[in-house]
Order: structure tokens, then C-alpha cells, then sequence
């Protein structure tokens, strides 16, 4: 609802990264948190609404694409393919997480499909609609990652998933291994770039506060040892920031925590030290606040460098 970036646009996006050996991965979201689409192709919808609106706010819509109508894996086949002229990464992230299933369970098309194909429920359906999507793709030389959503079943041998949810994060890691899975963690009680990290921070009302400390606490392997854990790939912060003010807000909130969350990735928790690495972030404090448009003569002599204040 507000613009679209061009082709030439994300081109130019991509080089600018690939310059600093950051390689861009494209999300497109299957088959929920997509009203857009539905709001511009209602018909590849499981119940058509021509009255559709583009959300303009977060949350979990019911819109799934119907995996019965040929039309989807037209215009599927046809996203992955202009991707792939834009993006030189081999991955797609699918997302896949937020997805009820109560309108495949009531489509007359989805539930014909489950009969013919002897399918136990929607999470059958959810497994068969991945691996389409996964066929789609590696017709490019391109593979999947998604949200994991705690159902290891609904994916396939050799996959990559984000643990995100903080409830589900400890418990992935023996089911991902099970599943044949990699897995990267992304639990957000540490890694949500977004939440909060002082009291009182602009907040959606339910983030809970995330303080630099938090972050660097992180453990990807939740105390289970190598043998255990040689599934997890890395970790993943997210900055969720469509309703943050501005840029500079945004910034404030990445950094320094996204130094915790990269040192917390690398480092194995026996040769951590809270207060060295609090040394570090100072010695990067004056480069990030005047990089980012901070007014250093706001911060106090003895604040400590999780405190930086917005110059707004």
C-alpha cells in the first residue's frame, strides 16, 4: 500500500551488498501472510472476496492460496523466474509460518484433493503444497528455507528452517535433527531486533524488552552439546520494522545488539565475557553515533553504551 520497488531497484540493491559480501535473500510468503495478493488476485484464492483490501497493519489473515488452482502455480512459476533475474542467491525463503488452515479445510477443491490423495488432514496438504513449491524452485537451481512452526513433518530432508518462536526454539533443535533438517535460530526472546530494549521504548504493547545483555546471552545450542547441534547453521536477527518511526529509530534499536547477536553466533559460550565485549561496543560508539545521526553531547560521561539516546 505504499509503492513497490523496481527491478532495476533491487539490482542495484544487490551489488550494493555483494560489494560488502552480503548476500540477498528474497522472501516471498506461501502460502499466507499474502492479503496483497489476494486483494490483486482474488482468484487464486480457496473462497474468492472481491472486496479484498491490501492490509495496512500487522497480524495473521486467514488468505491462503488454494494449492488446487493451476493458476497459483502459474504465477508462482512465473515469480521464482523473474527472482532469479534479480537475485543471484540460489535460496528463496518460502515462509510458510502463520498459516491457519481452516479455509483449505472447508474448500470443496482442497478437500476433494485430500480424499484422492488419501491425506490425514490439512498438515498433509501443507507438506504436499511445500514440495511442489520446492520442485517449482529447483527447476531455477533454487531451494527453500522457511519459518519453522514446530511440525517438522510439513518439510523435507535437507530443508532449512528459522526457529523463531520463543515457546518452540529449545524443543526444535532434537525434532529438526530427527527430521534430517538444518536449522537456524532465530529465538525471538534474543534475536527480535525490533522488541524493545530500554523500558518504556515505543512497542506494540506485547514485545517484551530485550536488553543488549539478553542478546548476548544467546546459546543457538540452549546448552546441548556438539553431537546434538552440528544441524544448526547460524543465527538469524530480525527487525520486523514497518511500524518503527523512522530510520534512525530502526538503527537505535539494531545496533549494538546486533553486535551481541553475531558474537553470540561465533563464539562458544566457555570463552564469552559480558564485560569485554561491553569494551568492544564502546570502542565502536562514537563511529556508530555519528554513522547513524546520534548526538553524542546527549550521552552522559558514565551512561553505559546500551543507552544511547535518539537525537529526536
Amino acid at each position: 500500500h505504499e509503492g513497490m520497488y523496481t527491478r532495476e531497484e533491487l539490482k542495484e540493491l544487490v551489488a550494493y551488498c555483494a560489494e560488502r559480501g552480503i548476500e540477498v535473500i528474497p522472501e516471498i510468503d506461501v502460502p499466507g501472510h499474502n492479503e496483497a495478493l489476494a486483494a490483486a488476485y482474488p482468484e487464486f484464492f480457496c473462497f474468492p472476496d472481491h472486496n479484498t483490501k491490501v492490509s495496512t497493519t500487522g497480524g495473521v489473515g486467514l488468505y491462503l492460496v488454494c494449492p488446487q488452482k493451476p493458476e497459483v502455480w502459474k504465477f508462482y512459476a512465473a515469480v521464482f523466474k523473474e527472482l532469479k533475474d534479480i537475485f543471484p542467491s540460489k535460496i528463496v525463503h518460502l515462509g510458510g509460518d502463520e498459516a491457519p488452515t481452516e479455509l483449505w479445510e472447508k474448500c470443496p477443491l482442497c478437500r476433494q484433493a485430500r480424499a484422492k490423495a488419501s491425506m490425514r488432514d490439512e498438515q498433509e496438504q501443507m507438506r504436499d503444497f511445500f514440495a511442489r513449491m520446492t520442485s517449482l524452485l529447483a527447476k531455477n537451481g533454487q531451494t527453500p528455507q522457511f519459518w519453522y512452526e514446530g511440525n517438522a513433518g510439513i518439510y523435507h530432508p535437507g530443508e532449512t528452517v528459522y526457529a523463531w518462536r520463543q515457546d518452540q526454539a529449545r524443543q526444535s533443535i532434537d525434532k529438526t535433527k530427527k527430521a534430517g533438517l538444518n536449522l537456524i535460530m532465530a529465538s525471538n526472546e534474543y534475536c527480535y531486533l525490533d522488541f524493545p530494549q530500554i523500558q518504556g521504548q515505543y512497542n506494540w504493547g506485547w514485545m517484551q524488552t530485550t536488553t543488549l545483555r539478553k542478546c548476548y546471552e544467546l546459546d543457538p545450542a540452549f546448552g546441548k552439546s556438539p553431537q546434538e547441534t552440528g544441524h544448526i547453521r547460524g543465527v538469524h536477527a530480525a527487525a520486523w520494522a514497518e511500524h518503527l518511526p523512522d530510520l534512525n529509530h530502526l538503527l537505535y534499536r539494531v545496533y549494538p545488539r546486533a553486535m551481541a547477536i553475531a558474537e553470540a553466533g561465533w563464539s562458544p559460550m566457555n570463552v564469552r565475557s559480558w564485560d569485554n565485549f561491553r569494551r568492544k561496543v564502546a570502542d565502536h560508539r562514537a563511529f556508530v553515533l555519528k554513522r547513524f545521526n546520534y548526538d553524542l553531547e546527549r550521552t552522559k560521561e558514565n551512561e553505559p553504551p546500551f543507552r544511547w539516546e535518539n537525537k529526536k
